[in-house]
């Protein structure tokens, strides 16, 4: 991913990521490009992510075929907006404003044990959060077999690289701008949000 150097986040790239966030895996097999949108978990080191898809999968049914091992690429796309040209002090090309960050890293399988572990894990992260949550151990038997429908695997992290296109490198129209994205799509007012905190 290229990054220049005024768009580079003003944190720690590991810091940006949650313990569980939602992105899209992307692996290339047997001359094909597979996709899928999956939510994973990282260790507080950042070195490992943990994550799982439906057997029924089309890029599960290639695991299990014999693809055991992997390069992978992860992608978390976060929001993004229009910025017209008509809101720059100074004529210039219109652009998007965004954030997102990528992970490239060595996938490998994991067993049924493991996955399980996992997804336990990833249930109570979330159910702890909801009054009244249901977690992993109140599940009957019933639902948990439905584990069984899934494969699992562990991603061994070599490298993360963020974004905060900002508008940075506009600091004459920065205020304008997030005046304009104020009025706009709930995700243009989230970049507004980010904007002003890298004001602060």
């Amino acid at each position: 991913m290229y990054v220049p150097k005024h768009f580079e986040p003003n944190k720690p790239v590991e810091k940006l990521i949650e313990e569980v966030c939602f992105g899209t895996l992307v692996e290339f097999i047997d001359g094909e490009l597979f996709a899928a949108h999956i939510p994973l978990q990282f260790d507080k080191s950042r070195e490992w992510a943990y994550g799982h898809l439906a057997r029924a999968n089309e890029l599960a049914k290639k695991w299990t075929s014999g693809n055991k091992k992997n390069d992978a690429l992860f992608i978390v796309s976060g929001p993004s907006a229009y910025i017209s040209s008509s809101w720059y002090s100074t004529e210039e090309v219109p652009t998007y404003n965004y954030t997102a960050i990528q992970l490239k890293g060595s996938r490998k399988l994991q067993d049924q044990t493991k996955t399980s572990e996992d997804l336990k894990r990833l249930v109570n992260y979330y159910e702890q959060k909801e009054p009244g949550g249901l977690t992993y151990e109140q599940y009957s038997p019933e639902t948990l077999v439905q584990s069984r429908g899934v494969v699992g695997f562990s991603l061994e992290i070599k490298s993360i690289k963020g974004i905060e296109k900002l508008s940075q490198n506009r600091p004459e129209d920065r205020q304008s701008i997030i005046q304009r994205l104020k009025n706009r799509c709930p995700e243009a007012q989230r970049i507004a949000e980010l904007m002003n905190k890298r004001l602060q």
